[in-house]
């Protein structure tokens, strides 16, 4: 939802929503924020802080597909889940089941990649903006394994296809770039332009002081309606129990998963769980 007047509403204030944030004060925009807690403080804290243009491999492919009755059924599975779930996630199961087939994994990484490779010169850009190189750790990214990768699987040619630079790596490699690993005899795939940051809260919290610098508004509600009226978007607020509104131009939801039911009163049925 959005007009070309008025302040636009970035429900959610961790990575995503700072990111935008930043965006629209390039661009002149009034921003206001609303997250219930400090930004940040959810996922966007407690991750490993990879720009992953390696990335571009989805979640749902073959190798996936052909394991997942395996991956149901193990106790310590990501996959695992209460018997009595399991009907209400069947139309979410059969949607990753077509999007794991072979055509469809290659159009969602073709997607993926081309995201991608805008992230990593964008967050340059803002790196040095915020004066945040301190933080940046050019050391790229290992992936272990009991066996040798195969120059033929799938995602190892997904990657290849879309310009991904990837090394195999034998035990004796793995152990010299990574000495914690000596005793492992795992094998390795090493993506060299992968970068990471030291410290994830520690940026955002720069981009959010930046942001409120810049005079983003910080709100500390939950959004929870969402609606049009006339040109305006509404978000009706929660703030510890006392209801408010608030009328914008726009709104960005980037609240996650607990964005599916905004989206749907925007009228858009994303399939999150």
């Amino acid at each position: 939802m959005r007009t070309d007047h008025g302040p636009v509403v970035i429900i959610g204030a961790g990575v995503i929503g700072l990111a935008t944030a930043q965006r629209l004060l390039d661009d002149g925009r009034e921003v206001v924020l609303i997250d219930p807690g400090e930004p940040g403080a959810g996922a966007s804290f407690g991750n490993a802080g990879t720009i992953a243009g390696y990335g571009c491999v989805p979640v749902g492919t073959p190798a996936v597909l052909r394991a997942i009755p395996r991956l149901l059924l193990a106790r310590d599975s990501p996959f695992a889940m209460p018997p009595a779930a399991l009907p209400a996630m069947l139309p979410w199961l059969w949607r990753f089941v077509r999007a794991s087939t072979p055509a469809a994994a290659r159009e969602n990484a073709a997607a993926l990649a081309a995201l991608l490779a805008q992230a990593g010169p964008a967050w340059e850009r803002r790196w040095a903006a915020l004066g945040c190189e301190d933080l940046v750790r050019r050391a790229g990214c290992l992936y272990v394994s009991r066996e040798a990768p195969d120059r033929q699987a799938f995602d190892f040619q997904l990657r290849s296809q879309h310009g991904v630079r990837q090394e195999v790596l034998l035990p004796a490699d793995v152990a010299a770039l990574e000495p914690a690993l000596a005793d492992s005899r795992r094998h390795g795939v090493f993506f060299p332009d992968a970068v990471h940051l030291s410290c994830p809260a520690t940026l955002m919290k720069r981009m959010a002081d930046d942001a409120l610098r810049r005079g983003a508004r910080l709100m500390r509600a939950s959004a929870t309606g969402l609606r049009r009226d006339g040109s305006a978007a509404v978000i009706e607020l929660d703030d510890a129990g006392r209801r408010d509104s608030l009328r914008a131009a726009g709104v960005v939801l980037a609240a996650g998963a607990h964005s599916r039911a905004l989206a749907r009163q925007a009228g858009e049925r994303v399939p999150l769980d």
